[in-house]
């Protein structure tokens, strides 16, 4: 997966390059969960159902979708499709659901749309 951050604003850059290219902040940072808050969301997000019908249309997705091929560079695998589908349980997890949906399954195997200026 990717995750575009684009570029700061303003004087935001000035103020990085400031800060000894972050290295000043590393003693401000601190925890916002403990080790077993990740377990448990990772539990949580487990629970997220995906249908047999889903799963289906994911495998169908990853085999036939010629547009999907294109944004990923590897061939494919068992492995790919199960990491689209924790993608999705993720992507539902987050918006509050417990069950996966179809746009769930296109969003985790879309390249991320450009920022726009």
């Amino acid at each position: 997966m990717r995750v575009r951050m684009g570029y700061p604003e303003g004087n935001a850059e000035r103020e990085i390059l400031r800060a000894e290219a972050g290295v000043a902040q590393l003693e401000n940072l601190r925890p916002v969960l403990s080790a077993a808050d990740v377990v448990e969301i990772q539990q949580a997000v487990a629970q997220v159902t995906s249908t047999e019908s889903l799963i289906t249309y994911l495998l169908n997705i990853v085999t036939k979708n010629p547009r999907v091929r294109i944004s990923f560079s590897r061939s494919f695998s068992p492995g790919l499709a199960d990491a689209l589908n924790r993608a999705a349980q993720a992507m539902a997890f987050l918006e509050g659901r417990d069950y996966c949906t179809p746009e769930r399954f296109q969003a985790a195997g879309s390249p991320p749309s450009s920022p726009t200026a």
